[in-house]
């Protein structure tokens, strides 16, 4: 075999396992819920990485106790945020899972995860398992990766989103 032919054989092989690395990096792409069980991730490709964001919330309000943080009835905003011009933002439609690469055996790393619920923004690194029915997430603290909390997420079945009580990104309003 000569050196053009060798050249050609190993370009047409890396070409070639292009889409199998695509798929199977594809595989965490869906729709998911939190343990919680009170809101819909959502995680789709972002050019050539991996993000995440809320596309549903149940009870979307503030109730009558937290009016300290927000208006009784209107939907949750990123109070907490450490930006004070982002705290007027929703929770809804927010995108808060970023830059996550696909590193091979289903694992993202290098991301970033903002929390809401804190206003502090982690790294991190997730993993598809069970065939991209269950996302493993762990954000950390950036400076000392090893402090950190996972969280396990499942695809979305079962979940009556036409419920009254969830407000989705795409619902038609009444």
């Amino acid at each position: 075999m000569n050196l053009k032919h060798l050249i050609y054989t190993a370009i047409l092989s890396v070409g070639l396992s292009q889409p199998i690395l695509s798929e199977e990096a594809d595989a965490a792409v869906g729709q998911y819920i939190p343990p919680e069980k009170d809101s819909v991730i959502e995680i789709y490709k972002c050019a050539d990485k991996y993000c995440g964001k809320t596309i549903c919330i149940k009870d979307n309000a503030y109730p009558e106790k937290d009016k300290d943080k927000g208006v009784p009835g209107t939907p949750y905003l990123d109070h907490n945020n450490e930006d004070p011009k982002l705290r007027t933002r929703p929770n809804l439609g927010m995108t808060f899972i970023t830059g996550f690469e696909y590193v091979g055996e289903g694992v993202y790393k290098n991301g970033k995860i903002y929390n809401p619920r804190d206003g502090k923004t982690y790294c991190g690194k997730f993993t598809s398992l069970e065939g991209g029915n269950k996302l493993d997430l762990k954000g950390t603290l950036c400076s000392i990766s090893f402090i950190g909390k996972t969280n396990s997420w499942v695809k979305l079945s079962g979940v009556n989103l036409a419920d009254p009580r969830w407000d989705c990104v795409n619902k038609p309003k009444k």
